[in-house]
Protein backbone atom coordinates (compact mmCIF):
# COMPACT_ATOMS: atom_id res chain seq x y z
CA UNK A 1 0.00 0.00 0.00
CA UNK A 2 1.12 3.41 -0.76
CA UNK A 3 1.24 6.68 1.07
CA UNK A 4 0.37 9.81 0.11
CA UNK A 5 0.77 13.21 1.12
CA UNK A 6 -1.65 15.81 0.04
CA UNK A 7 -1.07 20.02 1.19
CA UNK A 8 -4.13 21.98 0.98
CA UNK A 9 -5.83 25.33 2.26
CA UNK A 10 -9.14 23.72 2.95
CA UNK A 11 -9.31 23.64 7.10
CA UNK A 12 -9.31 20.50 8.87
CA UNK A 13 -11.59 20.31 12.18
CA UNK A 14 -9.63 18.37 15.08
CA UNK A 15 -11.94 17.37 17.79
CA UNK A 16 -11.16 15.37 20.71
CA UNK A 17 -7.52 14.42 18.41
CA UNK A 18 -9.79 13.18 16.15
CA UNK A 19 -9.86 14.53 12.53
CA UNK A 20 -12.98 15.68 11.10
CA UNK A 21 -13.76 17.38 7.31
CA UNK A 22 -16.48 18.97 5.41
CA UNK A 23 -18.43 16.83 3.59
CA UNK A 24 -17.08 18.12 0.21
CA UNK A 25 -13.14 17.87 1.35
CA UNK A 26 -14.22 14.30 2.96
CA UNK A 27 -15.43 13.20 -0.20
CA UNK A 28 -12.18 14.18 -2.27
CA UNK A 29 -9.72 13.20 0.16
CA UNK A 30 -11.35 9.95 0.80
CA UNK A 31 -11.45 9.28 -3.42
CA UNK A 32 -7.58 9.70 -3.03
CA UNK A 33 -7.33 7.65 0.08
CA UNK A 34 -8.99 4.65 -1.25
CA UNK A 35 -6.86 4.97 -4.47
CA UNK A 36 -3.55 5.20 -2.71
CA UNK A 37 -3.36 4.97 0.40
CA UNK A 38 -3.22 6.50 4.12
CA UNK A 39 -3.02 10.08 4.06
CA UNK A 40 -0.32 12.76 5.87
CA UNK A 41 -2.08 15.72 5.77
CA UNK A 42 -0.12 18.81 5.33
CA UNK A 43 -3.02 21.78 5.81
CA UNK A 44 -4.29 24.82 8.52
CA UNK A 45 -6.97 23.08 11.72
CA UNK A 46 -9.40 24.10 13.88
CA UNK A 47 -9.22 22.78 16.92
CA UNK A 48 -13.07 22.67 18.83
CA UNK A 49 -15.37 21.83 21.18
CA UNK A 50 -18.20 21.24 19.78
CA UNK A 51 -18.55 19.59 16.11
CA UNK A 52 -20.69 22.04 13.61
CA UNK A 53 -23.21 20.62 11.35
CA UNK A 54 -21.89 18.11 8.50
CA UNK A 55 -18.43 17.26 9.67
CA UNK A 56 -17.06 13.85 9.10
CA UNK A 57 -14.34 11.77 10.78
CA UNK A 58 -11.34 11.58 8.44
CA UNK A 59 -9.78 7.85 9.85
CA UNK A 60 -8.05 7.70 6.95
CA UNK A 61 -6.05 10.59 7.99
CA UNK A 62 -2.71 9.09 9.59
CA UNK A 63 -0.43 11.66 10.49
CA UNK A 64 -0.53 15.84 9.90
CA UNK A 65 1.38 19.42 9.99
CA UNK A 66 -0.43 21.94 11.07
CA UNK A 67 -0.29 24.69 9.55
CA UNK A 68 -0.28 27.66 11.38
CA UNK A 69 0.94 30.80 9.77
CA UNK A 70 1.02 31.29 6.04
CA UNK A 71 3.93 33.75 5.72
CA UNK A 72 6.18 31.06 7.75
CA UNK A 73 5.15 28.62 4.64
CA UNK A 74 6.79 31.55 2.70
CA UNK A 75 9.45 32.17 4.79
CA UNK A 76 10.51 28.56 4.68
CA UNK A 77 9.82 27.70 8.33
CA UNK A 78 8.32 24.33 8.15
CA UNK A 79 10.54 23.11 5.29
CA UNK A 80 12.35 20.86 8.03
CA UNK A 81 9.33 18.88 8.57
CA UNK A 82 7.58 18.70 5.33
CA UNK A 83 10.53 17.06 4.24
CA UNK A 84 10.52 14.77 6.44
CA UNK A 85 6.85 13.49 6.16
CA UNK A 86 7.09 13.49 2.25
CA UNK A 87 10.28 11.45 2.45
CA UNK A 88 7.80 8.69 3.92
CA UNK A 89 5.49 9.17 0.78
CA UNK A 90 5.08 7.84 -2.50
CA UNK A 91 3.38 10.62 -4.05
CA UNK A 92 2.40 14.30 -2.93
CA UNK A 93 -0.99 15.57 -4.23
CA UNK A 94 -0.81 19.35 -3.85
CA UNK A 95 -4.49 21.32 -4.52
CA UNK A 96 -4.14 24.52 -6.29
CA UNK A 97 -4.25 27.56 -5.41
CA UNK A 98 -2.67 26.76 -2.29
CA UNK A 99 0.91 28.84 -0.52
CA UNK A 100 1.04 24.84 1.16
CA UNK A 101 0.66 22.75 -1.61
CA UNK A 102 3.25 25.21 -3.86
CA UNK A 103 5.76 24.43 -1.49
CA UNK A 104 5.10 21.00 -0.99
CA UNK A 105 5.41 20.58 -5.00
CA UNK A 106 8.54 22.42 -5.14
CA UNK A 107 10.32 20.13 -1.83
CA UNK A 108 8.96 17.32 -3.70
CA UNK A 109 10.58 17.84 -7.13
CA UNK A 110 13.88 18.59 -5.11
CA UNK A 111 13.33 14.77 -3.54
CA UNK A 112 12.90 13.30 -6.81
CA UNK A 113 9.73 12.29 -6.07
CA UNK A 114 6.21 12.32 -8.13
CA UNK A 115 3.47 14.79 -7.41
CA UNK A 116 0.30 15.14 -8.80
CA UNK A 117 -1.99 18.59 -8.93
CA UNK A 118 -5.37 19.43 -9.01
CA UNK A 119 -6.43 22.69 -10.11
CA UNK A 120 -9.20 23.55 -8.29
CA UNK A 121 -9.95 27.23 -9.55
CA UNK A 122 -7.52 30.48 -10.93
CA UNK A 123 -4.85 31.67 -9.19
CA UNK A 124 -5.15 34.94 -10.43
CA UNK A 125 -9.09 36.12 -9.49
CA UNK A 126 -9.39 34.78 -5.96
CA UNK A 127 -6.60 37.15 -5.02
CA UNK A 128 -6.99 39.93 -7.22
CA UNK A 129 -10.79 40.47 -6.35
CA UNK A 130 -9.80 40.12 -2.22
CA UNK A 131 -8.52 43.61 -1.64
CA UNK A 132 -5.15 45.62 -1.67
CA UNK A 133 -3.43 42.74 0.10
CA UNK A 134 -4.81 40.28 -2.95
CA UNK A 135 -4.00 42.41 -6.19
CA UNK A 136 -0.17 42.17 -4.27
CA UNK A 137 -0.29 38.68 -4.05
CA UNK A 138 -2.19 37.35 -6.88
CA UNK A 139 0.83 37.67 -9.86
CA UNK A 140 2.86 35.68 -7.42
CA UNK A 141 0.01 32.79 -6.97
CA UNK A 142 -0.66 33.03 -10.71
CA UNK A 143 2.98 32.68 -12.25
CA UNK A 144 3.47 30.09 -9.15
CA UNK A 145 0.47 28.39 -10.10
CA UNK A 146 1.84 28.17 -13.67
CA UNK A 147 5.26 26.67 -12.99
CA UNK A 148 4.05 24.25 -10.36
CA UNK A 149 1.19 22.89 -12.99
CA UNK A 150 3.74 22.52 -16.29
CA UNK A 151 6.29 20.52 -13.99
CA UNK A 152 3.64 18.37 -12.44
CA UNK A 153 4.16 14.42 -13.07
CA UNK A 154 0.30 13.81 -13.34
CA UNK A 155 -2.75 16.36 -12.73
CA UNK A 156 -6.38 16.76 -12.24
CA UNK A 157 -8.22 19.97 -13.25
CA UNK A 158 -12.17 20.36 -12.88
CA UNK A 159 -12.47 22.61 -15.99
CA UNK A 160 -12.71 20.55 -19.56
CA UNK A 161 -10.80 23.61 -20.99
CA UNK A 162 -10.62 27.13 -18.96
CA UNK A 163 -7.68 26.04 -16.28
CA UNK A 164 -5.70 23.67 -19.21
CA UNK A 165 -5.45 27.14 -21.16
CA UNK A 166 -3.85 29.37 -18.74
CA UNK A 167 -1.67 26.34 -16.53
CA UNK A 168 -1.32 23.66 -18.43
CA UNK A 169 1.03 20.72 -17.64
CA UNK A 170 3.54 19.09 -19.91
CA UNK A 171 2.79 15.65 -18.74
CA UNK A 172 -0.59 13.40 -19.09
CA UNK A 173 -3.49 15.10 -16.90
CA UNK A 174 -7.22 14.34 -17.44
CA UNK A 175 -10.21 16.44 -16.16
CA UNK A 176 -12.49 15.31 -13.99
CA UNK A 177 -14.53 17.50 -11.56
CA UNK A 178 -14.82 17.23 -8.03
CA UNK A 179 -18.53 17.34 -7.94
CA UNK A 180 -20.64 13.95 -6.64
CA UNK A 181 -23.85 13.26 -7.97
CA UNK A 182 -25.08 10.55 -7.25
CA UNK A 183 -28.07 9.02 -9.36
CA UNK A 184 -30.16 11.28 -11.61
CA UNK A 185 -33.69 9.98 -11.78
CA UNK A 186 -36.11 10.31 -14.65
CA UNK A 187 -39.30 11.75 -12.06
CA UNK A 188 -36.77 14.96 -11.29
CA UNK A 189 -37.30 15.67 -14.61
CA UNK A 190 -40.97 15.22 -15.04
CA UNK A 191 -41.71 17.31 -11.55
CA UNK A 192 -39.78 19.90 -13.13
CA UNK A 193 -41.57 19.93 -16.57
CA UNK A 194 -44.64 20.13 -14.77
CA UNK A 195 -43.58 23.28 -12.66
CA UNK A 196 -42.67 24.88 -15.51
CA UNK A 197 -45.77 24.08 -17.60
CA UNK A 198 -48.71 25.23 -14.39
CA UNK A 199 -46.36 28.42 -14.03
CA UNK A 200 -49.40 31.33 -15.15
CA UNK A 201 -46.59 33.79 -15.99
CA UNK A 202 -43.27 34.99 -15.43
CA UNK A 203 -44.11 38.19 -13.32
CA UNK A 204 -43.16 36.52 -10.26
CA UNK A 205 -39.88 34.68 -9.97
CA UNK A 206 -37.65 32.67 -7.32
CA UNK A 207 -33.66 32.94 -7.94
CA UNK A 208 -31.67 31.06 -5.50
CA UNK A 209 -27.82 31.47 -5.06
CA UNK A 210 -25.87 28.75 -3.01
CA UNK A 211 -22.35 30.12 -1.54
CA UNK A 212 -21.20 31.79 1.43
CA UNK A 213 -22.95 35.30 1.45
CA UNK A 214 -20.29 37.32 2.79
CA UNK A 215 -17.64 36.75 -0.07
CA UNK A 216 -17.60 39.39 -2.26
CA UNK A 217 -16.65 37.18 -4.93
CA UNK A 218 -19.81 35.00 -5.16
CA UNK A 219 -21.15 38.35 -6.87
CA UNK A 220 -24.97 38.10 -5.66
CA UNK A 221 -24.98 42.14 -5.19
CA UNK A 222 -25.22 42.33 -9.32
CA UNK A 223 -28.16 40.46 -8.46
CA UNK A 224 -29.86 42.52 -6.07
CA UNK A 225 -29.01 45.33 -7.88
CA UNK A 226 -30.63 43.32 -11.48
CA UNK A 227 -33.53 42.77 -9.21
CA UNK A 228 -34.51 46.81 -8.85
CA UNK A 229 -34.40 47.20 -12.36
CA UNK A 230 -36.51 44.03 -12.66
CA UNK A 231 -39.00 45.72 -10.28
CA UNK A 232 -39.22 48.62 -12.01
CA UNK A 233 -40.66 46.55 -15.04
CA UNK A 234 -43.32 45.10 -12.70
CA UNK A 235 -41.32 41.84 -12.10
CA UNK A 236 -41.35 40.52 -8.87
CA UNK A 237 -38.46 39.00 -7.53
CA UNK A 238 -38.01 36.51 -4.32
CA UNK A 239 -34.25 35.85 -4.21
CA UNK A 240 -33.17 33.06 -1.54
CA UNK A 241 -29.64 32.83 -0.56
CA UNK A 242 -28.14 29.66 0.67
CA UNK A 243 -25.00 29.96 2.68
CA UNK A 244 -23.53 30.62 5.38
CA UNK A 245 -21.61 34.34 6.64
CA UNK A 246 -22.59 37.55 7.69
CA UNK A 247 -25.56 39.04 5.24
CA UNK A 248 -24.81 42.62 6.98
CA UNK A 249 -23.28 43.93 3.22
CA UNK A 250 -26.11 42.21 0.81
CA UNK A 251 -29.32 43.78 3.48
CA UNK A 252 -27.31 47.11 3.01
CA UNK A 253 -27.12 47.12 -1.13
CA UNK A 254 -30.54 45.95 -0.63
CA UNK A 255 -31.88 48.48 1.00
CA UNK A 256 -30.01 50.77 -0.92
CA UNK A 257 -31.68 49.88 -3.95
CA UNK A 258 -35.38 49.53 -2.31
CA UNK A 259 -35.48 45.62 -2.70
CA UNK A 260 -34.51 44.15 0.78
CA UNK A 261 -37.70 43.04 1.09
CA UNK A 262 -37.43 40.46 -1.53
CA UNK A 263 -34.25 38.68 -0.14
CA UNK A 264 -34.53 35.50 1.74
CA UNK A 265 -31.73 33.99 3.55
CA UNK A 266 -31.75 30.21 4.30
CA UNK A 267 -28.17 30.01 6.31
CA UNK A 268 -26.12 26.81 5.72
CA UNK A 269 -28.33 24.12 4.11
CA UNK A 270 -27.38 20.11 3.82
CA UNK A 271 -27.32 19.19 -0.35
CA UNK A 272 -30.78 17.46 0.74
CA UNK A 273 -32.06 20.91 1.88
CA UNK A 274 -30.94 22.74 -1.03
CA UNK A 275 -32.35 20.31 -3.29
CA UNK A 276 -35.93 20.37 -1.40
CA UNK A 277 -35.45 24.40 -1.77
CA UNK A 278 -34.68 23.83 -5.65
CA UNK A 279 -37.67 21.65 -6.50
CA UNK A 280 -40.24 23.02 -4.59
CA UNK A 281 -39.61 26.84 -4.79
CA UNK A 282 -36.99 27.92 -7.47
CA UNK A 283 -37.57 28.56 -10.72
CA UNK A 284 -34.45 29.77 -11.92
CA UNK A 285 -30.98 29.38 -10.06
CA UNK A 286 -27.97 31.79 -10.70
CA UNK A 287 -24.10 32.12 -10.40
CA UNK A 288 -23.01 35.18 -10.68
CA UNK A 289 -19.13 34.83 -9.46
CA UNK A 290 -16.28 36.59 -10.13
CA UNK A 291 -13.91 33.73 -10.06
CA UNK A 292 -14.73 30.23 -9.37
CA UNK A 293 -13.30 26.93 -10.70
CA UNK A 294 -16.46 24.60 -12.11
CA UNK A 295 -19.19 25.50 -9.16
CA UNK A 296 -20.54 22.16 -7.86
CA UNK A 297 -23.61 24.53 -6.75
CA UNK A 298 -24.58 25.01 -10.39
CA UNK A 299 -23.98 21.00 -11.64
CA UNK A 300 -26.44 20.16 -8.57
CA UNK A 301 -28.63 22.76 -9.37
CA UNK A 302 -28.66 21.26 -13.14
CA UNK A 303 -29.15 17.69 -11.87
CA UNK A 304 -32.47 19.03 -10.11
CA UNK A 305 -33.25 20.08 -13.95
CA UNK A 306 -33.31 23.30 -12.68
CA UNK A 307 -32.81 26.15 -15.27
CA UNK A 308 -29.96 28.00 -14.47
CA UNK A 309 -28.02 31.36 -15.15
CA UNK A 310 -24.03 32.28 -14.56
CA UNK A 311 -21.46 34.83 -15.42
CA UNK A 312 -19.32 34.44 -17.90
CA UNK A 313 -16.65 32.82 -15.37
CA UNK A 314 -14.17 30.37 -15.67
CA UNK A 315 -15.71 27.21 -16.60
CA UNK A 316 -19.09 28.09 -16.17
CA UNK A 317 -19.62 28.74 -19.54
CA UNK A 318 -18.73 25.02 -20.00
CA UNK A 319 -21.73 23.93 -18.43
CA UNK A 320 -24.47 26.39 -19.74
CA UNK A 321 -26.01 27.33 -22.66
CA UNK A 322 -24.83 30.61 -24.17
CA UNK A 323 -28.71 32.17 -23.47
CA UNK A 324 -27.73 31.57 -19.58
CA UNK A 325 -24.64 33.66 -19.47
CA UNK A 326 -24.11 36.97 -18.50
CA UNK A 327 -21.30 39.99 -17.82
CA UNK A 328 -19.58 39.40 -14.70
CA UNK A 329 -20.31 42.26 -12.13
CA UNK A 330 -23.13 43.59 -14.83
CA UNK A 331 -26.36 43.65 -13.28
CA UNK A 332 -28.08 45.24 -16.29
CA UNK A 333 -26.71 42.08 -18.38
CA UNK A 334 -28.25 39.60 -15.37
CA UNK A 335 -31.36 41.37 -15.61
CA UNK A 336 -31.53 41.09 -19.57
CA UNK A 337 -30.42 37.65 -19.43
CA UNK A 338 -33.55 36.62 -16.95
CA UNK A 339 -35.68 38.32 -19.14
CA UNK A 340 -34.59 36.71 -22.40
CA UNK A 341 -35.03 33.20 -20.65
CA UNK A 342 -38.08 33.60 -19.58
CA UNK A 343 -39.34 34.79 -22.89
CA UNK A 344 -37.66 31.84 -24.41
CA UNK A 345 -39.71 29.32 -21.92
CA UNK A 346 -37.77 27.36 -19.41
CA UNK A 347 -38.53 24.28 -20.83
CA UNK A 348 -35.67 23.96 -22.86
CA UNK A 349 -33.15 24.80 -20.66
CA UNK A 350 -34.49 22.42 -17.89
CA UNK A 351 -34.05 19.46 -20.23
CA UNK A 352 -30.93 20.87 -21.47
CA UNK A 353 -29.21 21.12 -17.80
CA UNK A 354 -30.54 17.72 -16.50
CA UNK A 355 -29.14 15.72 -19.77
CA UNK A 356 -25.88 17.56 -19.00
CA UNK A 357 -25.20 16.75 -15.41
CA UNK A 358 -25.43 13.38 -16.62
CA UNK A 359 -21.95 13.70 -17.22
CA UNK A 360 -20.91 14.41 -13.84
CA UNK A 361 -22.49 11.64 -12.34
CA UNK A 362 -19.89 10.02 -9.89
CA UNK A 363 -19.89 6.29 -11.49
CA UNK A 364 -18.92 8.05 -14.99
CA UNK A 365 -16.51 10.34 -13.52
CA UNK A 366 -15.00 7.38 -11.29
CA UNK A 367 -14.13 5.50 -14.49
CA UNK A 368 -11.94 8.18 -15.75
CA UNK A 369 -10.45 8.87 -12.61
CA UNK A 370 -9.82 5.16 -11.25
CA UNK A 371 -7.97 4.55 -14.94
CA UNK A 372 -5.96 7.48 -14.17
CA UNK A 373 -5.08 6.41 -10.69
CA UNK A 374 -4.31 2.91 -12.00
CA UNK A 375 -1.50 4.27 -14.47
CA UNK A 376 0.17 6.86 -11.47
CA UNK A 377 0.01 3.40 -9.36
CA UNK A 378 1.44 1.69 -11.71
CA UNK A 379 4.61 3.93 -12.58
CA UNK A 380 5.32 4.95 -8.81
CA UNK A 381 5.49 0.82 -8.25
CA UNK A 382 7.59 0.28 -11.00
Amino acid sequence: MTKIFIASEFRCHVYKDKYYLSTKAYSIYKRYSDAFGEVILCSRFIKTNKLEKGLIKADFIKSVIDIQYLYNVLLGKYNGIIKTKIDECDLVIGRLPSIIAYRACDISAKLNKPYMVELMCDGWKPYWNHGMLGKFVAPYMYLKMKKITYNANYAIYVTEKYLQKYYPCKSVYINASNVTIQELYPEVLNKRLLRIKNKEDYQKLSLMTSANVDLLSKGQEYVVKAINLLKQKGIRITYFLAGSGDQKYLLEIAKKYGVDDCLVFLGKLTLEEIFERIDNNIDIYIQPSLQEGLPRAVIEAMSRACPCLGARTAGIPELLDDDCIFKPKSAIDIAETIQKVCKNGLTEYAIRNFNKSKEFVEEVLNVRRNRYFNMIKAEIKE
